[in-house]
């Protein structure tokens, strides 16, 4: 304490006698203070320079552009944090429920995960068909990454959600992080036990879904920028946001070098499909978009030509039912391109795909009866829509809602699953709506959560093992 004091008693000496020396001179300015105001309007200059220079880079697409680019949408992004209110970090208040006829359901666990501007959304809810929750996982980005090597600058946890969780058997957790701060979406994997610690993490922009093989093999979509096109590619508009699909172990660790979807494609009979991507338009979403929501957009400024949203694996049980595929290829879904396909992981390209009356479709699926399910975003003039697609005729042998009465909505996300008494699970993730219905369209349970869904799926209660022997579906 009593340094700090004679340096202050100093420094008010010194600013004393420099307004004594300022008074006594009344043609020019001290020799020092003019050396200083100099060295400012050169660093002015020098800075006002720098910007001129950034600006034609940008504007003529010279080859440092993308970098000046990151920057200043890094310095946007930072001046939006700094204007939003922080996100608070308690529980999600309970979910509600309007419909449930017992005799019609199928009985099982419901696991899902939300986006929101009011809570935590790195976190996943395990509800029974009561809709009460029996367990549930959080964690905060920041304590799975506090300095993520993968992302630029710090993130802020109230702008990260769990985008889609797998569930494992003994109660642990794979988790899609997604976030709205870097010009990706897709902010990593993690692996949590049940008791929400982190088993093992990996740091690749990993999005929207995930898939586990029955050998334990994960297969999960990951995101890059690239400022140009490969051979065969250059009709596509750069800079763009492109997908790969990477293979993971059991214990998070690469198997292979990550397969680029655009490639795969290239290197197809169905590359004839790509040539609609040389007339897309940017996606510019700055103007109607809230940099608080949590969706699965992309920067301004950024071609996204394929925006995969969507894996699965054909698994050997299934294999007889779909004559024309092989085990271990996966079926992916292209909502820009309003495909889905087929891609064969060992020749690294695309070996079926599809066109149909879907439009920015997600969550295809295999069905145990030879068909795939889709959810159909805006192919329909009524709304969404579930479809069931017969891939050998093209015929669609049920689809829902039925006639031209409007349903459901979601431009967004929205999921379906296909139950093992042939019930089907909707979820309407905009409306923050999940049911289920019958094979003839009856409703028979919903569950509100008044958000954003960004994942949900019922699983079997002997699936389950990590579940105590008196926590029960239908208490």
């Amino acid at each position: 304490m009593p340094r700090a004091h004679s340096s202050s008693v100093d420094d008010g000496d010194a600013v004393k006698k420099e307004a004594n020396a300022l008074v006594s001179s009344s043609t020019a300015l001290p020799a020092p203070r003019c050396k200083r105001f100099s060295l400012g309007l050169a660093i002015a200059g020098l800075a006002f320079l720098s910007y001129l220079l950034g600006t034609a880079v940008m504007f003529f697409h010279l080859p440092s552009s993308d970098f000046f680019r990151q920057a200043f949408q890094g310095a946007r992004a930072w001046n939006e944090r700094q204007q939003l209110p922080p996100i608070p970090t308690e529980s999600a208040p309970p979910p509600t429920m309007s419909i449930d006829k017992p005799d019609s359901t199928f009985d099982g666990f419901t696991l899902y995960a939300c986006a929101s501007l009011d809570v935590s959304s790195t976190q996943a809810f395990l509800v029974n068909m009561r809709g009460e929750v029996v367990h549930h996982w959080a964690i905060p980005f920041s304590k799975v990454w506090p300095s993520p090597p993968h992302l630029r600058g710090p993130i802020s946890d109230g702008f990260v959600c769990f985008f889609d969780v797998h569930l494992y058997p003994n109660g642990d957790l794979l988790a899609v992080f997604h976030g709205q701060e870097n010009r990706v979406n897709g902010y990593g994997l993690v692996k949590l036990d049940k008791d929400s610690e982190v088993i093992w993490k990996h740091p690749r922009h990993i999005h929207h879904d995930v898939d586990v093989g029955e050998d334990g093999t994960i297969y999960a979509i990951a995101q890059k920028t690239v400022a140009t096109m490969p051979a065969g590619l250059e009709d596509v508009p750069t800079p763009s946001l492109v997908d790969e699909l990477v293979l993971l172990s059991g214990d998070g660790k690469e198997l292979r070098k990550p397969i680029p979807i655009l490639e795969a494609f290239r290197d197809s009979p169905y590359a004839p499909l790509l040539a609609a991507l040389g007339t897309q338009s940017k996606h510019d979403l700055s103007a109607d978009v809230d940099p608080r929501h949590v969706l699965d957009n992309v920067s301004d400024n950024l071609h996204e030509p394929l925006h995969m949203n969507c894996v699965r694996v054909l698994p050997r049980r299934l294999a007889s039912k779909f004559p024309n595929f092989q085990v271990g290829q996966v079926l992916i879904s292209l909502r820009n391109l309003h495909t889905i396909a087929l891609l064969d992981p060992q020749k690294e390209a695309v070996v079926w795909a599809a066109q149909g009356p879907w439009r920015a479709q997600h969550d295809a699926q295999f069905l145990e009866n030879g068909h795939l399910l889709i959810f159909d975003n805006l192919g329909s003039a009524h709304g969404s829509r579930v479809l069931e697609y017969d891939p050998q005729t093209n015929a669609f042998p049920w689809w829902c809602p039925r006639g031209t009465r409007f349903g459901f909505l979601t431009k967004q996300r929205g999921m379906c699953q296909r139950l093992p008494n042939g019930n089907t699970l909707i979820v309407s993730s905009e409306q923050g709506t999940i049911w289920e219905v019958t094979p003839h369209q009856e409703t028979v349970w919903t569950l509100l959560t008044n958000r954003f869904i960004n994942s949900a799926r019922r699983y079997r209660p002997e699936q389950l093992t990590f579940l105590a022997r008196d926590i029960h579906a239908r208490p």
